[in-house]
């Protein structure tokens, strides 16, 4: 299996598309809302996001059993078939890049739907109805966080924390 570079494609574009705006890169921290953010408050606000995905998650999880249309089956053969640098990725770098190109960049020039509608349709990939609801779903939440607080690190936290507990999760029933 070829080393994704996907990850780092996604991490490199906000700030190649603040270069081309033409801000400098002393304006990137502020330009994607990374500035100002103090480690206990920021870990507080990831803390209390990731707590709210998790709800939202069980909800819409419970939602899609109903309609039969629950398919995490097809995100856990995924999980368990790529090699391990690619789960570090998932936890270490996605969460990064996801969060400061759809968040940071892309949420603030074309609004919290838009964002998140690219962002689920990002991970399509999974070919999991299930995955890409939840997707649009967290990544609303991140948006709102966003929106309310201006604090794109809680979100890189909270990201990060949900795709390493749902590999560990699938690692500990396979």
């Amino acid at each position: 299996m070829p080393f994704p570079i996907a990850p780092f494609l996604v991490l490199l574009a906000p700030f190649v598309f603040l270069l081309l705006e033409g801000k400098k890169p002393r304006e990137f921290a502020r330009a994607l809302s990374l500035h100002d953010n103090k480690p206990l408050p920021t870990l507080k606000l990831a803390f209390t996001l990731f707590s709210r995905i998790f709800v939202a998650l069980l909800v819409v999880s419970l939602v899609l059993r109903f309609f039969g249309l629950l398919d995490t089956q097809k995100v856990v053969d995924v999980i368990k078939s790529v090699p391990s640098y690619y789960l570090f990725l998932a936890v270490a770098i996605a969460p990064v890049g996801e969060e400061l190109l759809f968040r940071g960049y892309l949420q603030k020039r074309f609004g919290i739907i838009l964002a998140s509608l690219l962002f689920a349709a990002l991970h399509y990939g999974y070919g999991s109805v299930s995955e890409i609801i939840a997707a649009f779903v967290v990544s609303i939440i991140f948006g709102l966080h966003l929106r309310k607080h201006d604090n794109v690190s809680a979100c890189i936290l909270a990201h990060a924390a949900y795709n390493l507990m749902t590999i560990v999760l699938v690692s500990m029933v396979a």
